[in-house]
């Protein structure tokens, strides 16, 4: 099955938007889209937590910075940190290329 994901807002975090992935439950699967992110469009990773029940991975390009999260009850997420109108349609532009790539390489196009 194809990765798609879903534009949710998360109420308990300040109604922050978030993209959830589906079909793409992997704990080590932000990984691989980083990969992609710094491939495809020249992002840093600038920091990576590691928890218990969690991983985080935050990249950045220029002033705008991404968190790519893993968390055992939710699966993987990404979700852009200034939350702007223009940051999140720019997150999910990339990420909809991206899922392309993705899609692609795994023989799901």
């Amino acid at each position: 099955m194809a990765v798609t994901y879903q534009k949710s807002i998360d109420a308990k975090n300040g109604n922050s938007i978030r993209f959830l992935l589906i079909n793409f439950d992997y704990i080590d699967g932000n990984e691989y889209l980083v990969k992609l992110f710094v491939e495809e469009y020249g992002f840093i990773v600038q920091e990576k937590i590691d928890g218990l029940w969690y991983h985080i991975i935050r990249v950045r390009l220029g002033s705008t910075i991404y968190e790519l999260l893993w968390h055992e009850d939710t699966g993987n997420e990404i979700y852009c940190i200034d939350q702007t109108e223009k940051g999140n349609e720019m997150l999910q532009q990339r990420l909809e290329k991206i899922l392309c790539i993705l899609n692609s390489r795994m023989n799901f196009s």
